[in-house]
């Protein structure tokens, strides 16, 4: 542990314009994982970025430094004594006395103070997961909206609250704490603020010490919601003694922690965190909840915590005190639209549509009171015709197939940043553009199918219906910039697959129907694409030139300030000449407006989309390799072809027969 040291950044709710570049740095000189650095880099509060010798830390930190992430160096100091429970409380005009088991703790007016206010129920990290996961699949990766501080201290009152007290010395280190469970210590101490609700005297408490005898005073409430080393919450249900100790310790070394990073800071109003300060006037305003118990506490023992500190791992963090500032952003709504089965895909004829066609045809021969469509049929069966057509619809589909994979061997691969227009096949990353969610399982994907089952007849199951989101647009990410595929039309092999029942809330089930199935294919947002499809320039959306400039006519003539610039002859009227000098202006701005928004640079993904064109391809599919996809496709075509050679060598001896 000598050798050991942490490094700790404070993460940025949004990601910063320089990510990237930095991911890419990191991986390269240090050899750090970017999927992680990134993990560790991006929400709210402070996270354990790498641990070991500081001379590599200090190489990191100097990275760091130049992309204005703000960090810490730290040695983790073992904790020396776990803080003792309060019994009693009493004030004086020199300090706030705390009474405990063995001993008085002390609280000298004008001592600076850390102060760890922590639920030991979970709940706080439950809703905080239940948050992000919902803010990830509505908002998007890159607008993930956190927890707000009154709800951070309502969660943490309705919980298991407990109060940690440090009192530290000039240079940041603890002296000496305390422990206050609510309704473990007689109240009567606090005088005119003691109430009837623990829980409102353990925020009398915190009340007292910050602004009565706290000189200053430092709050944190990320127990729980960081995974910082050694601070892991356990949870069991129900709760054991055993956990609450192991929990207790974790809260020690966390409350340790914690002033270690404020030693690597000497300015004391950076050590203290700002979000510590907004959350603790948030506690002050929180409204009386109601009275609650906490277990016994079983006091840790020193040697388990510095053994626990010992065998700690490195770990991503997830605490979040900080807000975030600026308007609220987020992915927009998927736009509507009906999904539409093809004639040409199996789908259409194993499916609904099919079970019409078939059915038509039943009841055409049993109308046909005249058997002349019977007679028809078995003619053409006679003749072999039909076997001849079946043989013609193999041959056809063992071609396109075999096209498919013959246009995928003949397309080179193209970097996003110098697509060309046409035929193109890209690689990379899919990221939504819109706030799409699967029905079924309710996770955050960029395309998703949902095939609907229905047990007919012979106990087997039948396509009831098909929907899926060909009709929303997504972006397609590598290392050279993005671009919008337009799903339309194309040919999607998803590889996450899962099977449900109606009424399936994400992976749970509120309500079985034997009769029916769903069966949902998603591409999940962030999973490696390969696409083959037409690259080509997006149709320009909004007003023509021309219903711009018949806008901004009808606006001038509902102006009146504006007209009389126009009135020359000041007669209040505007004449024929007087008008078409207003319109010469208006067309001459609107022209010249439409020719600066031309100028402007736009981003790839904003001009340029891959889509289907009439007589060419789209393939979307979810595979590391083209070579597993054309064998695919060769797979496909050869049994078609033989297929269609047995029906078509079919056909002929039904003919010679025919014939004879």
């Amino acid at each position: 542990m000598a050798n050991t040291h942490y490094l700790i950044v404070e993460q940025s709710p949004q990601p910063p314009a320089a990510l990237p570049e930095l991911l890419k740095r990191l991986a390269a000189d240090f050899r750090l994982d970017m999927y992680q650095c990134r993990q560790r880099l991006i929400g709210k509060g402070l996270s354990l970025l790498a641990k070991g010798p500081r001379e590599t830390l200090e190489n990191i930190a100097h990275v760091l430094a130049e992309t204005a992430i703000p960090h810490w160096i730290t040695s983790p100091t073992k904790p020396t004594f776990a803080p003792p429970r309060i019994k009693g409380i009493t004030g004086s005009d020199s300090g706030l006395t705390f009474t405990c088991h063995d001993k008085s703790v002390t609280l000298v007016k004008g001592a600076r103070v850390l102060a760890v206010f922590a639920d030991l129920s979970g709940e706080l990290a439950e809703k905080s997961v239940k948050h992000l996961l919902t803010s990830h699949a509505y908002r998007g990766r890159d607008h993930i909206e956190h927890l707000e501080d009154e709800k951070i201290f309502q969660t943490i009152l309705q919980g298991r609250p407990v109060l940690d007290l440090y009192c530290l010395d000039e240079t940041g280190a603890i002296t000496d704490g305390v422990r206050i469970f609510p309704g473990k210590f007689d109240p009567r101490g606090l005088g005119e603020r003691a109430t009837l609700s623990s829980k409102q005297n353990l925020k009398a408490i915190l009340e007292l010490v910050r602004d009565v005898y706290a000189g200053e005073f430092i709050l944190w409430t990320e127990f729980g919601l960081a995974n910082l080393p050694g601070c892991q919450l356990h949870r069991d249900n129900p709760p054991t003694p055993e956990t609450l100790r192991r929990n207790l310790i974790s809260l020690t070394r966390y409350g340790w922690l914690m002033a270690d990073i404020g030693q690597a800071d000497r300015h004391a109003k950076d050590n203290q965190s700002p979000a510590g300060q907004a959350l603790a006037a948030t506690l002050l305003q929180t409204p009386v909840l109601a009275a609650g118990e906490v277990a016994p506490e079983v006091q840790p023992i020193i040697d388990e915590l510095n053994h626990a500190v010992e065998s700690e791992e490195q770990t991503v963090s997830g605490r979040s005190p900080r807000p975030a500032h600026g308007p609220k952003q987020g992915l927009p709504s998927p736009p509507p639209g009906v999904t539409r089965q093809r004639w040409n895909t199996p789908a259409f004829w194993f499916g609904t549509a099919g079970s019409v066609v078939v059915g038509l045809l039943i009841a055409l021969l049993e109308i046909d009171n005249s058997h002349t469509l019977r007679h028809l049929l078995s003619q053409a069966f006679a003749s072999g015709a039909l076997p001849f057509l079946f043989g013609l619809l193999m041959f056809w589909y063992g071609f396109y197939f075999l096209r498919l994979k013959r246009q995928i061997e003949n397309t080179p691969t193209s970097r996003i940043r110098s697509i060309a227009m046409g035929m193109v096949e890209v690689k990379g990353r899919a990221i939504r553009k819109y706030a799409l969610v699967s029905p079924m399982t309710h996770v955050a994907c960029a395309y998703y199918r949902l095939t609907r089952y229905r047990r007919g007849k012979n106990n087997k199951w039948e396509v009831s219906s098909i929907t899926s989101s060909h009709h929303v647009p997504f972006l397609l990410e590598d290392d050279t910039g993005r671009i919008e595929i337009d799903p339309t039309g194309c040919r999607v092999n998803a590889g996450n697959r899962q099977e449900g029942m109606p009424g399936q809330v994400g992976l749970f089930h509120v309500d079985t129907d034997s009769h029916e199935k769903w069966v949902e294919e998603t591409i999940l947002e962030g999973t490696l694409l390969y696409v083959l499809g037409y690259a080509s320039v997006r149709r320009a959306t909004g007003p023509t030139l021309n219903e711009r400039k018949h806008k901004a006519l009808r606006e001038l003539k509902q102006n009146g300030q504006l007209l009389k610039r126009y009135d020359q002859d000041g007669d209040g009227q505007i004449s024929a000449e007087e008008w078409d000098t207003a319109r010469a202006d208006v067309e001459e701005q609107i022209l010249r407006e439409s020719l600066t928004d031309h100028q402007e640079r736009k981003k790839q993904e904003e001009h340029v989309v891959i889509g289907k064109q009439k007589g060419r391809p789209l393939i979307i599919s979810e595979t590391h390799s083209e070579e597993h996809l054309t064998a695919r496709y060769l797979t496909y075509s050869l049994p078609l072809f033989v297929i269609a050679a047995l029906a078509t060598g079919f056909s002929i001896y039904l003919l010679v027969q025919y014939l004879n």
